[in-house]
């Protein structure tokens, strides 16, 4: 591990100034080390983390709540922007958007950590008051290379 401790992504997870968002061509212990230091910063409120709300519920109104008032994780921004972008500032069909979205991962808290989950409908709520929230932390989930 001492070479993946010198790295440039190491030191900004290990800061809190960058998500730790993982594909499954990574090796699985140097996951594990970024895992932990994601962990590490988040509890000790380092970074972007103090203002997270990745798992906690953003309150997202339209394009501008979501770019000026929130932080999240990216592959759930970049949805959410696609998402409203289209015209549509409703969050009612946003879990069918993700739906019908490619993203496909492994989640690896669930008890078939090995399964393949397609669409991060499965991992994202919405809830009426404009709350979209992850159920799932980041670094819990490993992406399929498209």
């Amino acid at each position: 591990m001492p070479l993946l401790r010198a790295t440039v992504n190491h030191h900004l997870i290990a800061e809190g100034l960058a998500y730790p968002t993982f594909y499954s061509n990574l090796y699985e212990d140097l996951r594990r080390e970024l895992t932990d230091v994601a962990r590490q910063a988040r509890d000790a409120g380092r970074g972007l983390w103090p203002g997270d709300v990745s798992t906690s519920g953003a309150k997202v109104t339209g394009l501008s709540s979501l770019t000026d008032d929130v932080v999240l994780v990216p592959k759930l921004f970049r949805r959410l922007f696609d998402h409203l972008a289209l015209g549509e500032p409703s969050l009612a069909a946003f879990r069918a958007f993700l739906a019908g979205a490619a993203d496909s991962y492994r989640i690896l808290s669930s008890d078939t950590p090995r399964a393949q989950v397609r669409g991060l409908h499965h991992v994202v709520e919405v809830t009426g008051d404009h709350t979209v929230r992850m159920t799932v932390p980041v670094e819990e989930l490993v992406f399929t290379e498209a």
